[in-house]
């Protein structure tokens, strides 16, 4: 177990998923300052003008990009070694059809397979429905990709767990469900409940985020307005996360 590469796949994913998150956000920040605030880029020293190297999103990036270098090295080197040693077990970098962590070398391995694929396609069945609606709310586009990063992490945890539990001798092959129909139902009962109560939080909040940008817009135009009679310059800079836009005038 501890030299199949096509066990630990899932863990290769999690470990891949998480380096994705500071690159992520470092490059929808770098994104939105080119858009609204190119200026930001630069530091202007009398008549020098540098490069400004200070912003955090830029030292993340780069620092996301060495971790993720360093990453692609370690696993060629593990993905190069496996397939030497398993010339008949071969694994590719790019398979469409059939992931290389789904096992299928006999029957026992085929239904655990199909078992954690099924706990799988659960996991996306409830996430799915809720990404949409986190998508109502009007946030930043690096908060929907981290979480849909964060269901590829759950997903290739689910699965790992399942094969690393029938691996350590501890997996039990139930024949028919004990669930009675009563029980079944009473457990869709709080299931329903429970996506009732995220959905009305999600809607709760998207309308006060949406009274919130719409209150902060209004304030700032007569800032813009007063801003020009005086002659100066109106910069409204997009907010950060959780902010909203700023105005200042130059």
């Amino acid at each position: 177990m501890e030299n199949d590469l096509r066990i630990q796949l899932p863990l290769w994913t999690i470990a891949f998923s998480i380096l994705l998150m500071p690159l992520t956000f470092s490059t929808v920040q770098l994104i939105d300052l080119m858009i609204h605030n190119f200026d930001a880029f630069f530091v202007v020293n009398g008549s020098e003008t540098s490069f400004n190297w200070g912003i955090l999103s830029i030292q993340l990036f780069f620092v996301s990009i060495l971790l993720l270098i360093s990453f692609y090295i370690a696993f060629y080197y593990r993905y190069r070694k496996y397939n030497q040693e398993n010339p008949r077990e071969k694994l590719y970098f790019f398979v469409f059809y059939k992931p290389g962590e789904i096992l299928e070398d006999d029957e026992m391995l085929q239904q655990v397979s199909k078992n954690a694929t099924k706990k799988v396609y659960i996991l996306f069945a409830n996430a799915l429905p809720v990404l949409v609606l986190l998508m109502v709310i009007p946030l930043q586009r690096s908060v929907f990709i981290m979480a849909i990063l964060l269901v590829i992490i759950f997903q290739n945890l689910l699965f790992y767990m399942e094969i690393n539990l029938y691996y350590s001798g501890n997996y039990t092959f139930a024949t028919k469900s004990k669930k009675t129909d009563q029980e079944l139902s009473n457990a869709n009962k709080r299931v329903v409940r429970g996506i009732v109560i995220v959905s009305l939080i999600i809607v709760v909040f998207s309308v006060g985020r949406l009274f919130q940008i719409h209150s902060n817009s209004q304030s700032i135009l007569p800032q813009m307005e007063a801003c020009m009679d005086e002659g100066g310059t109106a910069v409204v800079e997009s907010g950060n996360l959780w902010s909203l836009m700023k105005f200042t005038c130059k």
